[in-house]
């Protein structure tokens, strides 16, 4: 017997090592990876209630009709704090919505095990797609799992072993397993292996019918060990044998999975047998090959033990803030056709959960984590909530606000030249502070008021700042109630002609439109509490650089002792890796006398630095501690990237291209102006994580901030992007005074120190169409160097189409929109005196179409002609990019633009508003223009993004009638095949991807039905699609595919009594069930332009799309739809009662032509409230139905006032929309609203159109402030001078000792501008004396003022009265010893 043992044991042997032979081709395991990809993320499904406790290692199988889940749960914050593992399981009957039940492996008093009992079911049916039952044997079910008496994370103090459990019970029950009292694998068996010899981690058994291995239960494990051969410490996979499930053999070739690199982790395995393959389902963590922490992937295996792993795309990795951090530990499970990927999500913050991942688009969880907790040794106190605020001394109108907040937030909309809202706003909000704790002080820190903040706390005055885009902190420590309440009130006030600050409303500045846009009236940006140690460091006060060859840090830390005592602490400053591997620690005592403030300076060599890059956006994390008796008490976190680069104006090498890291980049850059319709500059977090996407999705790698400094988390955006940033301080602004000069130059340094950090910062801007003379732009650009040494050299300081006194005038290219020929272009940018252009663009008028055909350079501004331009000048950037930098488009978003009127954004009247500077990408209520697909198409990858759009989408009317026409396509996949019909049918033929600035073009084909159909294919595979329905056509044959046969969606539920059916955006409707619904009109609804006296009701509030609308056939129910913000409502007459409400939505516009890689989760965030309560939370209509296909909400509310009220009362990214609201009740008696004959067609509204709004339709603008001009010719001057001619302006040239005296009149008590049209021909400035002089004559302003040299060209500067003067008539003077090469053209006084 013992001879034929040994003889079938060595046929098996020898039957292993031929099947060993056999590998998987990465051909076939591209199937598997097409079977089982997720890339819809469905979001959280179990999370833990609060930040104690961490969930992880998912395991899921079915019991009878129930889905059951278990998972580990450790009972710490952190890797040291808590006791261990147990087990929980959670029931599901969908595999979406999760109930926990309790646990099944508890901490015990003693044993082994006794801290650590983290399981995993095992026998787990393995068949890909086939029932997932746990299987019993002898009568019992078993699971293995993690054991130990060490306590921690993963027992961080003590090994790991692998335990075995059972029950006889349910297994689908909350209750106590049994447990062996020893491990049936311990790192200290006698055939322990070298892989292993650490500890030993997650296993899982499975049944093998077949006895492949020789035995019939089948152990995967994973372990730490370190190669004896090459002394890589690691985590890999091995096998253990059992026939018995009790004892244990190890396989002697293990390890069998393993990826060779210091740290690395392979580990988790699940396997699934798909036909003759086992798939292992696993995850790696600190694998070098990745750019993130950890990923999901699957290896395949003919044998069990040869495994081949997938080189392809990951199934699982970090793209959410849930699992931004590690997105790891998979269990994949295929059930009706849905591949359900289950995983454990960490975010930053470490909070850790189950999340999952599916095949389909099956909506989004509304699992989330518990609030973060506060991270570091700082407390840090959220003040943004449950603010009151009011405007000027009306605080009977007071309403309750949170922060970000804008009161401008309307105004500037109503077609007038400067409309936005001046004046002050008070917000006072109350907060408690709890005992004071000894060893701490308290700050409050303001990120942005506008413009000026005069601040109280208690009553305690803390001053009047002009801040407006600066942050501000106060030391608050001496004034907070301890222990009680406080009230802490702010005084934002942002009054007209603001002159003595860089950031000014486009209505009145010294050019009227050229300050780029309005300001802010209130607290824009978040407030917060921050409690630390008495000695730490200042705000933005740690600032980190390296050099250019990228071998060394330096860190100077601005660090203060606020304390009444002297202070003796060490001082740290540690580096880290991404991996948290310390790449160096400074340290040295420091002692601090009581108030003193002191700039540590410390460097340290980096070998082998792993560089920042637009590809790889590696971030380091530099710590900076304050450590008192060995206790850390004080510590700040700075992440930072490691680059270098130059620009070709600092290298003189011939070169013309920006080199970053020693590769040249080309910058396809964009400009974005931080301006939302309805809010302004009061951006959210959101919101700005969803402008961040949107930019991404375009396929930019580079921002330019127009022109003003943005929020400060755009910058931590760019930053973790790779996204090259060039941040803006100003925008054409200059007053000739000492306010103005110091303000400007105290801003511009918080300004830097704010940013100076970023890596993604390549430029400083200092000003676009610059104003400053040239001295005071040198005296900032040297301000600049000396608080930033990379801008000495290798960071440049800019001015942009103007300027003078910086290291460089970055040019504007706007040939083919104000004149010039975009054809020369490209010739133009490789030029000797351009190398980058800061702005290139044009108008459009959203909606307006032409058809396609040649260039015409007067053409009209539809959004044909915008994109033909735009990708003209794509094509011939990509011709030049060898010499050239790059360029950036001019701007992602129409935004606001006071001082100008402008107000054809869109070609419906009821859309014209503004002033705005229509060239956006996207309109300023953020519906994407065609253009900004021709961007995505030229710019993205289809192997992650793959998308297809027809472009002139919303020109439903191009066709009367059946006619040849051209078809363009914006596509990034390799081929588009066109249909005119909605199925694989009457085929226009298929169009391959041209090279970059290019599109697919079908011209002159015949167009003969409704539909038009393109499919994308990427690697031969249809990826994507794109479908637009037309008017006037004949119905398409295969139409009836568009169609959702048997859907109920908007049919009433039985037994109910609906009286309101309304269409919100559209007219008296019938659905396809008979039932009414009533047209939207303003008796019902209310949007913003109720506000405003002359406005229409329902101006850019509604919008309709064309596109079909899945889950119901009522698309035109659908298509229509408001938009808004908190301005946004419906007010319904009601008895009171109980009431059925019924929402419906669609999302119009985001991932229109997308495939799977498509993500538009968050681009739309918003909550619904019904009588003022909130009933949805941050709805997310893309991330719950996906484009175009319609959710119903249905919420249950009380009436007790007689009204039924839907608002949307916070937006936190893009505008609510909202298709159709129903109202219904149980009460027979109530009767329904009766239909009306509304004197308002929103359909008539779709007619009416006009491409360029004529003056004579804008209203009577009476509240911009007037400006008079006094011709210099009409002016009485002295000394040796002449009136003549120059460059079409009469003005008076001085040669020698001379003045020239204005008489003025004033009509209303206040400050007011002069600006000065001046020439100075002379090769450097001229300073001359100005006086204005009262009708009295008293002098009531004397000053100096630098008239910078201007090359014969007449310039604007600007200065102020000083103070408010009366009514009068008053004198200005300009005088000087020597006027020569002096001209004036103008005084304007406004």
């Amino acid at each position: 017997m013992k001879r034929l043992f040994v003889s079938s044991c060595l046929s098996l042997i020898i039957a292993i090592g031929a099947l060993a032979q056999r590998h998987v081709s990465q051909e076939r395991m591209a199937e598997v990876y097409r079977e089982s990809r997720t890339p819809y993320k469905y979001g959280l499904v179990v999370a833990p209630q609060d930040n104690k406790h961490k969930i992880d290692c998912p395991t899921v199988f079915r019991e009878g009709d129930k889905w059951y889940m278990t998972y580990v749960v450790y009972n710490g914050r952190s890797g040291t704090d808590g006791r261990g593992y147990e087990t929980w399981i959670a029931e599901s009957d969908n595999l979406l919505e999760w109930r926990t039940l309790g646990r099944i492996l508890s901490y015990k008093d003693k044993g082994w095990d006794r801290n650590q009992r983290g399981g995993f079911p095992g026998l787990i049916d393995w068949t890909w797609g086939g029932g997932y039952a746990i299987q019993s044997f002898k009568g019992r079910y078993y699971m293995t799992y993690i054991g130990g008496e060490g306590t921690g994370y993963e027992a961080v103090n003590a090994p790991l072993y692998v335990g075995l459990a059972w029950t006889k019970g349910n297994p689908g029950s909350a209750h106590e397993w049994e447990s062996l009292d020893r491990p049936i694998l311990s790192v200290n068996d006698k055939d322990t292996q070298w892989w292993e010899g650490l500890t030993q981690y997650k296993s899982t058994v499975y049944k093998d019918e077949a006895k492949t291995l020789g035995a019939p239960f089948v152990m995967y494990y994973n372990a730490g060990g370190i190669n004896p051969q090459t002394g890589i410490k690691g985590e890999r996979i091995g096998i253990a044998l059992s026939d018995d499930m009790k004892k244990w053999r190890r396989y002697k070739g293990n390890p069998v999975f393993t990826h060779e690199a210091q740290g690395t982790i392979t580990g988790d395995a699940q396997i699934q047998k798909m036909g003759d393959l086992y798939v292992m389902f696993y995850f790696s963590a600190f694998n070098p090959s990745r750019p993130y922490k950890a990923f999901n992937t699957f290896a395949c295996s003919y044998d069990m033990v040869t495994w081949d792993d997938w080189e392809g795309d990951d199934l699982i990795f970090p793209t959410k803030q849930y699992d931004e951090l590690f997105a790891h530990k998979s269990y994949l499970v295929k059930h009706d056709g849905v591949v359900y990927h289950f995983y454990c999500a960490v975010n930053n913050a470490e909070q850790r959960g189950i999340a999952v991942a599916t095949s389909k688009p099956m909506g989004r969880s509304a699992v989330r984590f518990p609030e973060r907790p506060a991270v570091g040794r700082r407390t840090v106190v959220n003040l943004n909530q449950d603010w009151t605020t009011w405007l000027g001394d009306d605080k009977g109108s007071s309403i309750h606000v949170n922060v970000p907040h804008n009161w401008d937030d309307y105004y500037g909309y109503r077609q007038l030249t400067h409309g936005n809202l001046h004046g002050n706003a008070t917000y006072v909000r109350d907060f408690d502070v709890p005992v004071r704790v000894d060893g701490k002080r308290y700050f409050i820190n303001f990120e942005g008021v506008g413009s000026y903040a005069h601040i109280k706390l208690n009553g305690h005055d803390l001053g009047r700042h002009p801040s407006g885009r600066t942050s501000l902190t106060f030391d608050v420590s001496d004034y907070l109630n301890y222990g009680g309440t406080n009230t802490l009130e702010v005084l934002a006030d942002h009054p007209e002609m603001i002159s003595d600050m860089p950031w000014v409303c486009g209505g009145c500045s010294s050019e009227w439109g050229f300050s780029e846009g309005s300001q802010p009236l209130g607290i824009f940006r978040p407030v917060q509490l921050e409690i630390t140690d008495e000695v730490r460091v200042e705000p933005f006060g740690v600032h980190i650089w390296n050099n250019a060859k990228c071998d060394s840090v330096f860190v100077e830390t601005e660090i203060k002792n606020y304390s009444d005592k002297p202070a003796t602490f060490d001082f740290v400053n540690k580096f880290v890796n991404a991996d948290g591997r310390q790449v160096f620690r400074l340290s040295e005592q420091l002692t601090l006398n009581p108030g003193e403030t002191r700039f540590v300076t410390q460097s340290s060599p980096v070998a082998d630095a792993h560089l920042w890059d637009t590809g790889d956006p590696y971030l380091y994390k530099l710590s900076t501690m304050v450590k008192r008796n060995g206790k850390t008490t004080e510590e700040v976190s700075t992440p930072y990237g490691i680059r270098s680069f130059s620009w070709p104006v600092k290298r003189n090498d011939g070169d013309r291209r920006f080199i970053l890291n020693g590769k040249p980049v080309f910058i396809n850059g964009v400009c974005e102006y931080e301006h939302q319709f309805g809010a302004s500059h009061a951006f959210s977090d959101e919101q700005i994580e969803a402008r961040v996407k949107q930019i991404k999705n375009a396929g930019f790698n580079s921002v330019r901030d127009a022109h003003q400094p943005h929020n400060l988390r755009y910058q931590e955006h760019w930053d973790k992007e790779g996204i090259l940033f060039w941040p803006q301080f100003s925008a054409h602004i200059w007053y000739d005074t000492p306010e103005f000069r110091d303000n400007f130059k105290r801003l511009l340094r918080q300004w830097v120190k704010e940013r100076r950090n970023s890596p993604s910062v390549v430029m400083w801007g200092l000003q676009n169409e610059s104003t400053l003379p040239r001295d005071f732009a040198r005296e900032c650009a040297d301000i600049i160097r000396e608080m930033d040494p990379m801008a000495r050299d290798m960071r440049v300081i800019t001015t942009c189409n103007g300027g003078e006194g910086t290291d460089w005038n970055v040019i504007q290219n706007w040939s083919g929109t104000y004149g010039g020929d975009v054809n020369a272009y490209g010739k133009e940018l490789s030029g000797p005196n351009q190398l980058l252009n800061g702005e290139y663009g044009a108008w459009r008028t959203l909606d307006f179409h032409t058809e396609p055909g040649e260039f015409d350079p007067k053409g009209p501004w539809s959004e044909e002609r915008m994109c033909q331009l735009m990708e003209t000048k794509l094509r011939l950037a990509e011709e030049a990019k060898d010499s050239v930098c790059g360029h950036y488009q001019w701007i992602y978003s129409s935004h606001d633009n006071p001082g100008r009127r402008q107000p054809d954004e869109a070609y419906r009247r009821i859309d014209k508003v503004g002033p705005f500077n229509y060239k956006g990408l996207v309109s300023p209520w953020e519906e994407p223009a065609d253009v900004y697909y021709m961007y995505k198409s030229n710019y993205t990858d289809a192997s992650s993004d793959p998308f297809v759009y027809i472009a002139s989408r919303s020109w439903r009317d191009r066709f009367r009638s059946a006619r040849n026409a051209t078809v363009q396509v914006y596509s990034n996949c390799d081929s588009v095949r066109l249909f005119n019909d909605a199925v694989d049918a009457n085929w226009l033929g298929t169009r391959a991807r041209g090279g970059l600035g290019t599109h697919m073009e079908w011209k002159d084909v015949p167009v003969r039905y409704n539909v038009l159909r393109a499919v994308g294919y990427h690697h031969g595979e249809k990826v994507a699609e794109d479908l637009i329905v037309l008017d006037n056509l004949e119905k398409a044959p295969g139409y009836s595919a568009l169609l959702s046969p048997g859907t109920k969606g908007v049919k009433g539920e039985d037994g109910y009594n609906y009286i309101y059916r309304i269409n919100c955006g559209g007219d008296a409707y019938t659905d396809e069930f008979g039932q009414k619904w009533l047209a939207d009109d303003s008796i019902y609804s209310r949007s913003w332009a109720h506000d405003f006296k002359g406005l229409s009701p329902y101006i850019a509030s509604q919008r309709v799309t064309g596109d079909p609308v899945s889950g119901t056939n009522d698309w035109e129910l659908m298509q229509r739809f408001r938009f808004g913000r908190h301005k946004l409502s419906y007010n319904l007459p009601v008895p009171d009662g109980r009431y059925r409400v019924e929402l419906y939505f669609i999302e119009p516009w985001h991932g229109t032509g997308g495939g799977e890689g498509t993500d538009c989760e968050g681009l739309r965030i918003f909550d619904v409230a019904v009588n003022g309560v909130t009933v949805i939370d941050d709805l997310d209509i893309w991330a719950e139905a996906g484009h175009d296909r319609m959710l119903k909400k249905v919420v249950d509310c009380d009436v007790r006032n007689g009204m039924l009220s839907v608002s949307f009362p916070e937006v936190k990214a893009g505008q609510a929309v909202i298709s159709a609201i129903a109202v219904a009740t149980l009460d027979n008696g109530v009767k329904p609203a009766e239909p009306r004959t509304a004197a308002w067609s929103w359909r008539d509204a779709d007619m009416d159109v006009i491409e360029k709004m004529p003056s004579e339709l804008l209203p009577k603008d009476e509240n911009a402030r007037a400006a008079v001009t006094y011709e210099a010719e009409k002016a009485k001057c002295t000394g040796k001078h002449q009136i003549k001619e120059f460059k079409k302006q009469t003005g008076v040239f001085f040669n020698g000792k001379g003045s020239i005296e204005w008489t003025v009149s004033t009509g209303l008590a206040q400050v007011y501008a002069l600006r000065f049209k001046f020439m100075n021909t002379n090769k450097r400035p001229v300073a001359v004396n100005f006086k204005l002089i009262a009708p009295n004559g008293a002098v009531l302003k004397d000053d100096t003022i630098s008239l910078p040299d201007t090359p014969e060209k007449w310039r604007m500067l600007s200065t102020t009265t000083g103070s408010y003067i009366n009514a009068g008539t008053y004198k200005v003077v300009i005088s000087a010893p020597d006027l020569s090469g002096v001209a004036f053209d103008s005084l304007e006084i406004q």
